[in-house]
Order: structure tokens, then C-alpha cells, then sequence
């Protein structure tokens, strides 16, 4: 009995798919390509930030306000994290490049781990933006106190937002 049939209404071992030829000059190449122009400068800047979280927290400075520092370093983490699964489930199947070497293989979870991985972080990229207003929050509140309270605020609130998400 032929694969084909084992997976019936699928792409896999569907011979016109396997015999698929990628072409370049595709329209949905150029969109593909086009975001990697804005998002390699905006990680660039991701970067910046890290680094400064790093040493400030390393040199513990009174200056920076380390917990929304980590605020929007965990944001735009989440949401650069976004983007790449994003794009390996979106856009780059959408060019063809990889449909004659999916129609070639078994289904597997790696394929499922792409999709779970975009669906994952597109959710805690929308969580994490609560983060911040919640920092403030506590500064105002507890003003007297709030380096205390915001050190245990923050911990509650990543261990939330990781978990909130997981439950989707």
C-alpha cells in the first residue's frame, strides 16, 4: 500500500506536491523578505536595552529603575519571539519553499512545535504589556515601601502572565 493513502487529503506523498519547483521571482517572496528589514534594526535595539539591564544590574545604580527595565525587555522579547514563530508558520510556507519537503515527509511534531511556539508567544506578547502599568501601579500605592513590594509584584507577575498563557 502506498503512503498516500495512509494520509488521505494531506500534501504528504501527494506526488504533484513533491514535484513542486520554488520559484524566485514569486510575489510572495518579496513579503516575505521585506520584514527582516525593519526587524533586525528593532533587535538590534532589543539588544541595546539588555545590555543595559545587565549592567545596571550588575552595578546596581539607583538611577535605572531595573523592574521596568525588565519590563520592556521581557515585552519586546515576547514580541521579536512573535515574529520569528510567526514567520516560520506564516510567511515562509506561504513563498513555497518548503512545500515539495513537507509533501516528501511523515507528519511530525516539529510542524506542531512551530505552530504551538507562534500561538504561545502571540498571546504573551499581548500578556506582558500589562506588566508595566502594574510597576506603576505599585509605586503609587505603596510609595514608602514599594522597592520591596515591587520586587515581590514583579516575580508574582511574570510567574502569572507565563502561566495565564500557557492556559489559553
Amino acid at each position: 500500500m502506498s503512503n498516500s493513502f495512509l494520509y488521505p487529503n494531506t500534501i504528504h506523498f501527494d506526488q504533484s506536491y513533491i514535484n513542486y519547483r520554488f520559484d524566485w521571482s514569486n510575489f510572495s517572496v518579496p513579503l516575505a523578505i521585506i520584514p527582516w528589514i525593519y526587524i533586525i534594526p528593532s533587535f538590534s535595539v532589543i539588544w541595546k536595552i539588555w545590555k543595559i539591564y545587565w549592567t545596571t544590574n550588575q552595578n546596581k545604580t539607583a538611577d535605572v529603575n531595573r523592574h521596568v527595565f525588565l519590563a520592556i525587555s521581557l515585552s519586546q522579547f515576547a514580541c521579536f519571539a512573535n515574529f520569528f514563530f510567526d514567520y516560520f508558520m506564516t510567511r515562509l510556507p506561504a513563498t513555497g519553499i518548503f512545500t515539495s519537503y513537507c509533501a516528501s515527509i511523515q507528519p511530525n511534531h516539529w510542524l506542531k512545535m512551530i505552530i504551538f511556539l507562534a500561538l504561545y508567544t502571540n498571546y504573551l506578547s499581548l500578556a506582558f504589556p500589562i506588566l508595566l502599568p502594574l510597576i506603576r501601579l505599585v509605586i503609587v500605592i505603596f510609595s514608602k515601601t514599594h522597592q520591596k513590594c515591587r520586587n515581590h509584584w514583579v516575580v508574582i507577575s511574570v510567574v502569572f502572565e507565563t502561566v495565564n498563557v500557557l492556559d489559553f
